[in-house]
This record gives C-alpha cells, structure tokens and sequence, in this order.
C-alpha cells in the first residue's frame, strides 16, 4: 500500500476526501482525548469540592456542596455528549471490553479486601492492658495540672 502524501506535497488531499486516511485515527483519538479531559477534570473539581464541602474536614458547607455537585454533573453530562459515547454503547466489541474491565475492578477490590481480612486475622492480638496503680494514677494527674496550669 503506497504511503499517503504529506501536506506540503502537491498531491495531497485531506482526509474526507479520500476514503482511507493516517490521519482519521489521529483525529479520532484527539476527540477522545480532550472529551476524556474535560469530563475527567470536571469530575475531579467537583469531587473535590463536595469533599471540601462536607463535613469529613469542617462543618457542612450547603454552597460548597452544591457547586460540587453541579460541576460532577456537569461531568456526566459532558460524557454523555462526547462523540465516542453512543458507539461506545453499540458495538458489541467495545461492550465486551467494558464488562472485562468492570469485573477486573469487582475482582480486584474483592480480593484486596480479601488479602486485608487474612491480615489482620494473623495478626496477634495485644493483652489487655492493666488499669494505672495510685501511683501512676498521681503522677498523670499532677503531670496533666502542670500542663493546663491548675485548672485555673
């Protein structure tokens, strides 16, 4: 098969012209790349702010939250309008390819947690520990006075 012509040679053509072009899986994978961009970003800024907006690091920040879940909408929508998405949901192949990777993920997470549960089951359990004497208990408590300085 000859090579296609470049775009300074005098023959060339451009990629809707002729049927078979190097160039149309480029631009393909372009369009995925900046529709995968955008709808990662999103997700990652609005992810974010949810975090920042719920009450794991501060007190619970309605507006915050909101917007976190505006800009994670965003980002799903952003993925149902990227061009690869319908044909991602109709070829049969692109399908198979997806329940692979999903049970990959189910069969990772499962064993991961798997490998956790026999691990802290071998571990060996410490003794209970003894209550602090009266003389144990005396030196905290004087060492906790001289810290917060009388209670006064």
């Amino acid at each position: 098969m000859p090579e296609q012509p470049l775009y300074f040679e005098s023959d060339y053509h451009r990629c809707e012209f002729i049927s078979f072009c190097n160039d149309d899986g480029r631009e393909s994978y372009l369009k995925v790349v900046t529709w995968s961009l955008i709808s990662i970003s999103t997700a990652l800024i609005g992810c974010h702010t949810i975090i920042r907006g719920s009450r794991i690091y501060a007190e619970r920040n309605l507006a915050v939250l909101t917007i976190g879940w505006f800009f994670l909408g965003v980002s799903w929508w952003s993925i149902a309008q990227s061009p690869w998405f319908e044909d991602a949901y109709t070829r049969l192949d692109v399908l198979a390819w997806m329940v692979c990777f999903i049970f990959g993920i189910v069969g990772t997470v499962y064993i991961l947690s798997r490998i956790i549960r026999f691990t802290e089951s071998m571990t060996p359990k410490d003794p209970p520990i003894e209550p602090l004497n009266d003389n144990e208990m005396r030196l905290v408590t004087e060492m906790i006075r001289r810290n917060l300085g009388d209670g006064n």
